[in-house]
């Protein structure tokens, strides 16, 4: 790919992408990265097991009322 098209390509990429929220990238422990394996095996992918996981959370959250702030 000549190096024009590469830069219209980023530069729409970037477009695409402006303002949409996202987390930042960390590193993870061992067993925080095998867990996630684990179940991303289940859900199908790893971000989706971090937000099935969100969602349980909150439904938990909710049934037992606590509030978070």
């Amino acid at each position: 790919m000549n190096r024009e098209r590469k830069r219209k390509n980023e530069q729409a990429y970037r477009d695409r992408n402006a303002g949409r929220p996202r987390l930042p990238g960390t590193y993870l422990t061992e067993q925080e990265s095998e867990l996630l394996k684990k179940l991303a095996t289940i859900c199908g992918t790893q971000k989706k097991a971090i937000f099935a996981g969100l969602k349980l959370l909150d439904e938990k959250l909710k049934k037992d009322k606590i509030i978070i702030d």
